[in-house]
């Protein structure tokens, strides 16, 4: 950023295993991620949205759709690694107490991208 902060983004998939097919947006209650840099650096994304429409077909019991995360954090700067992602979710289809929130940690790779400034 022109600030001297980072700018982080993630861009992916969900992917939902399901024995039938449903509108993602009215059975999820909540999603959430932080990224978690090997010395320990915690970055929350502020921005967490997923696209409505399935991405591809539904088969073999799974949903796929679009996901997108952004987080502006104070580092000085970023470089290529692996992180840990985590992402907490909260899917409920009768809001019932045993439908409780749940959550996925995969390692990640972060990728440094050149800013629109040009620099590094």
């Amino acid at each position: 950023m022109k600030d001297g902060r980072v700018s982080v983004r993630l861009r992916g998939y969900l992917l939902i295993e399901t024995k039938i097919g449903f509108r993602l947006s009215a059975y999820l209650r909540t999603l959430s991620c932080r990224l978690t840099l090997s010395e320990g650096k915690d970055i929350d994304f502020d921005e967490v949205g997923f696209t409505e429409d399935l991405e591809a077909e539904y088969k073999f019991n799974t949903m796929v759709h679009g996901f997108s995360a952004s987080a502006v954090t104070d580092l000085a700067s970023i470089r290529n690694t692996v992180a840990k992602l985590r992402l907490d979710y909260h899917i409920s289809f009768t809001g019932h107490p045993t439908e409780e929130p749940d959550c996925l940690e995969l390692i990640v790779p972060v990728l440094r991208r050149p800013t629109v400034y040009g620099k590094w």
